[in-house]
């Protein structure tokens, strides 16, 4: 029996192909379609345009420690929001710097709504790509 993907060939009571796995016997084929059918459902699958929310998250948490909490923005496309969060973030930590601390008390509030404005983003961006099937910016 020879296999319908690699064209390798087994004895005819294997019921899958030892080189490549797929399944050889009727059954087993009937079985490895349905298998293969329900992996390839485009619902279940993201487009290589989607962004990850993780590496929107990471990406804003790490560098927000130094005040470049929107290169998040940026990854997502948002490059003017992204380049007004970066100077209001920078401009934030200079106050703080030369204020003693004291400009934490807007640096972290400020800080925390960039986490969630790039999460809430990063959710929009995904959603109207599927939806449109083109980027919303």
């Amino acid at each position: 029996m020879f296999c319908s993907k690699c064209g390798s060939e087994s004895d005819d009571d294997t019921k899958f192909c030892p080189k490549c796995g797929v399944a050889l016997n009727k059954d087993s084929v009937e079985q490895q379609s349905t298998i293969d059918s329900k992996n390839n459902d485009s619902e279940f699958q993201r487009k290589p345009e989607w962004k990850s929310e993780g590496t929107t998250l990471i990406l804003t948490i790490v560098l927000g420690i130094f005040g470049f909490g929107g290169i998040g923005h940026i990854y997502l496309g948002n490059i003017t929001r992204g380049i007004v969060i970066l100077i209001v973030g920078i401009a934030l930590l200079l106050i703080s710097a030369f204020t003693f601390g004291v400009g934490l008390i807007a640096l972290i509030p400020f800080a925390i709504w960039v986490v969630y404005d790039a999460r809430k983003q990063c959710k929009y961006y995904n959603n109207y790509l599927e939806q449109n099937h083109k980027a919303p910016w």
